[in-house]
């Protein structure tokens, strides 16, 4: 019953363009996130999710007391980013590494979205910087 609202509301190919449009704001978000070398994307991005993590240290964070560091960081990072109010994203866990995911979806965002997201989790990111 809700797709065929959706579909009957949108239009089969407006739908398909309002999908194609948030996968291509969340592969510039990916991209923002690749060109800083302070952050990793964990995954591939799917459809319009960008999962990633905060790692402002050159070797990975391979051992144990590195992903436990990685992981405090990452969640005050996330914190802060949702404490803000401007955006909001979600953690998940996955083989213990604790992961920040970006989803592009809501009805009314633009790629000025995108970027000014991408700048909030810059700002906290240097915030959380500056006090380690």
């Amino acid at each position: 019953m809700k797709l065929w609202l959706v579909l009957r509301s949108y239009g089969v190919g407006n739908l398909r363009n309002f999908l194609r449009n948030h996968v291509k704001m969340a592969k510039l978000f990916e991209e923002l996130l690749r060109h800083d070398n302070r952050f990793e994307v964990v995954a591939p991005r799917n459809f319009a999710l960008v999962c990633f993590r905060f790692l402002p240290w050159s070797n990975g964070g391979d051992n144990y007391d590195d992903v436990e560091c990685a992981n405090v960081l990452n969640q005050k990072l996330l914190e802060s980013i949702n404490g803000s109010g401007q955006v909001y994203m979600s953690p998940t866990v996955v083989d213990k590494v604790y992961i920040i995911r970006c989803a592009i979806g809501a009805t009314l965002t633009e790629e000025r979205h995108v970027i000014g997201a991408w700048k909030v989790v810059q700002e906290y990111a240097d915030a959380l910087l500056s006090k380690y």
